[in-house]
């Protein structure tokens, strides 16, 4: 219960914060590329309305956080791991290195 939690909110927020931080990238960049000039910097204090995240940013970031979350999900499998034996690698008895192997149990004829 608490895989399916963990993942839901992964691939719900991890969407979000790499959309996040795009977004500031680019705004920064976007920054740099207006400022760039040798002009006199003219500081306004005029008072702005502050400024709402864009319904198409929160639209996008529903819809990929959705996707991820469906994809994360879909991905998870609810079948038990098939038993194995696990020989780890050693010197046999004639000196020479073996390698570790993973034996996977046969299957039970009826």
């Amino acid at each position: 219960m608490m895989r399916y939690l963990f993942f839901t909110l992964l691939g719900f927020f991890g969407p979000a914060l790499l959309m996040l931080f795009v977004r500031l990238l680019w705004e920064h960049l976007k920054y740099k590329w207006l400022t760039r000039s040798k002009e006199p910097e003219i500081i306004d204090i005029t008072p702005k309305p502050t400024h709402k995240p864009s319904r198409r940013f929160v639209f996008l970031w529903i819809a990929v956080s959705l996707v991820c979350t469906a994809l994360l999900l879909w991905q998870l499998d609810n079948k038990p791991a098939q038993e194995q034996t696990y020989i780890p690698a050693h010197i046999d008895a004639e000196g020479n290195f073996v390698p570790a192997q993973t034996l996977e149990a046969k299957p039970q004829g009826k």
